[in-house]
């Protein structure tokens, strides 16, 4: 079968034996390509075959999404709900630690899949990982209860957030730094940033300026989520978050962070807003133009959100 390979941030599509081992083997339909993709294969830290945004066929022909953290699901972290404190679980995520989902074919264990409504296209349901991304960070904020959060920052994260608190319910204005990411906000329902301070603010960017701004924009006593990744130290702005008492709350991947399971919340929230992939999805690709689609997703500033690569 073909797949795609990273070998000393070489991007190639070639042929593989066939996946084996214990689990269900999904014909693969569709994966992002993620920012932190990129990331791993440019600084030198991939060598797998990449892809944990991945959306099947399982071989009774049911549609699935993939939930890609292989947690062990029997320690005592995993039985809590609490899946990212798992020992095992990061180490083991595909098209991270192991290889991913861009492959014709991929075993995945059983309880890992997500079946998809029958409305949510295979094509678009790779959506599902990242949107879980989103659920886990808001929740942990308690976003439910919020009726107006700030979102810094218009890439896959930033919007799927926006998405995420506009169906807990919540008004949601979005900072991004292109128009385009603007516009595909304005899509999910956000609007363009008041001048007034929040209760919650969502910090997506991953970078020094994103946060000083999220900081900055917190009520006093509020919380800033962080679901984004910082590559590098960054400096924390500790005068204006310490006088304000701003908290900060990081998340990572996914879990059963509410009593339910991120990812079926996820997937829940994709059947109810069809507009998520329309205003995400920005290119698409076959897999044997992997290394084309790549070069796209780091164009950013010339208008890619999400890259798909279609199997």
């Amino acid at each position: 079968m073909k797949a795609v390979k990273v070998r000393n941030s070489r991007i190639e599509v070639c042929d593989v034996p066939n996946p084996s081992g214990d689990g269900i083997l999904v014909s693969v339909k569709s994966v992002g390509i993620c920012g932190s993709d990129l990331h791993l294969i440019d600084t030198g830290m991939m060598n797998v075959t990449p892809g944990h945004e991945i959306a099947g066929v399982a071989p009774n022909g049911k549609e699935v999404a993939v939930e890609p953290m292989l947690s062990c699901g029997e320690c005592l972290e995993c039985l809590r709900g609490s899946q990212p404190y798992c020992e095992i679980a990061l180490p083991n995520t595909m098209g991270i630690g192991i290889d991913g989902g861009m492959a014709e074919k991929i075993v995945v264990p059983e309880r890992l899949l997500v079946p998809l409504h029958s409305s949510v296209n295979v094509k678009t349901a790779f959506l599902i990982e990242p949107l879980a991304v989103a659920v886990r960070s808001l929740l942990r904020v308690g976003a439910k209860q919020a009726s107006r959060i700030i979102v810094v920052g218009g890439g896959t994260i930033g919007l799927c957030c926006v998405a995420v608190a506009k169906h807990f319910g919540a008004e949601v204005e979005l900072e991004a730094r292109h128009p385009h990411q603007l516009e595909a906000g304005y899509k999910l329902g956000a609007t363009p940033r008041k001048e007034e301070p929040a209760s919650i603010v969502v910090e997506a960017a991953g970078t020094n300026s994103a946060l000083l701004q999220a900081v900055n924009l917190c009520e006093k006593g509020g919380a800033v989520a962080i679901p984004s990744t910082y590559w590098d130290p960054v400096q924390l702005p500790g005068m204006e978050m310490g006088m304000r008492e701003i908290s900060l709350i990081p998340s990572i991947t996914y879990g059963h962070t509410d009593g339910g399971r991120d990812f079926e919340l996820a997937a829940k929230i994709l059947t109810s807003m069809p507009e998520i992939s329309e205003a995400l999805i920005s290119h698409r690709f076959p897999l044997d133009a992997a290394v084309e689609a790549f070069d796209v997703a780091r164009s950013r500033s010339e208008g890619a959100i999400k890259v798909a690569i279609d199997i």
